[in-house]
Parts: C-alpha cells; structure tokens; sequence
C-alpha cells in the first residue's frame, strides 16, 4: 500500500525484531550508494539534524539548507558514517532480502512495517515550509543554549565576533595601509 506523507524532522526505518537489524540499501539518483546494517537509519531534514539524527552522532545541518542526512544508528558495518545529500537528487532506499521488518516513523509517529524487497522514496517537498516566528530567530544562538556549548572553557571570552570582511567588500580603513591598488598587482612583479 502506498502511503503518502510530508514529514518536518525525519523519517526513521528501524529493526522490529531484537535480534535482527535492518538492512538497507540507499539509492541515489538511481545508484546504489551504499547499504547499511544497522538498528535504525535515519533520514532527516536539516530542521530534524539537532534531534535523533544528531543524538546519533549525526551532523547539525543548517535549517537554510536544502539536504537529507542519512544517519545509521548502531551500524554492524564498515561504512558507518552519515551521508548529507542534495535534496533535489532522487533517493530511494530498499529493505534488503537478508534484514528483518523496519518500522516507519515518521516526525516519531508510526507508519507501517516494511519488509525484505519493500522500497521507501524520499525526496523534498515541492514547496518550502513556511514557519510564523513572534520574535527573532537565532538559529546559533538557539543551538549553542540547547547544547549548553555556553558551558565550555573558551565561553569565557564570550562576546561578539570579530569583524569578518569579504574579499570583494570594501578595504577596511586600519588596514588600508596594508592594500595593494589592483593595478599594482596586476603589473609584472606585483604582488
């Protein structure tokens, strides 16, 4: 039967069984990219990075980005790192015949049971989700609170960043002494 549906966070296949994994073979843009042996894999949105991808050792992923996160939990195998992928490239994942049943979760909600031979697609919504904030938002600055990464040594020197310039901006005047003029650089013997 298929079924449907857009997720926020993540879309998790894990083992049903205690004593059997699930095995999942990755697929993107046709291609196998690799198979994984695992208790569960998941497949997050860059708003779900910070949540059971991320608690599963899965990178943070910036909300502004476009991305799936495949993250293994408790792999059996060589190949046990987690994979960020274009969310514009076709991803499909299949239950190998050798695993056991994977339940769906999705966003932590179950969804059904699939078996050796079933196949999962998961790909971008058409539209980006559009989100009402009452106030401002500060991703990093959320991210650093909740991870309590305030609690480390080098938090002593809190405070804002230094200044950081493009190199196509203008030259900043305390090292305006320091610019070559581009003619000066593009001449033979210029820096």
């Amino acid at each position: 039967m298929a079924l449907d549906v857009t997720a926020l966070n993540d879309v998790v296949v894990e083992k049903l069984a205690r004593d059997r994994q699930v095995s999942l073979g990755v697929y993107v843009g046709g291609r196998l990219l690799a198979s994984y042996s695992a208790d569960a894999v998941i497949m997050a949105t860059p708003t779900g990075s910070t949540a059971y991808s991320f608690a599963a050792g899965g990178p943070v992923v910036s909300p502004r980005m476009d991305a799936v996160i495949f993250t293994p939990v408790a792999p059996h195998m060589t190949f046990d790192r987690t994979v960020v992928v274009a969310a514009d490239e076709p991803i499909a994942v299949r239950v190998l015949p050798h695993s056991g049943q994977g339940a769906v979760t999705i966003d932590g909600h179950l969804r059904g049971v699939l078996d050796a031979g079933d196949w999962l697609g998961v790909y971008a919504a058409p539209r980006r989700l559009r989100v009402i904030r009452l106030g401002p938002h500060d991703f990093y600055g959320r991210l650093r609170t909740r991870l309590r990464l305030t609690d480390a040594p080098a938090t002593a020197a809190y405070g804002e960043s230094a200044p950081l310039f493009r190199p196509d901006g203008p030259v900043p005047r305390d090292l305006a002494h320091l610019h070559l003029p581009l003619a000066d650089r593009d001449a033979p013997g210029g820096g």
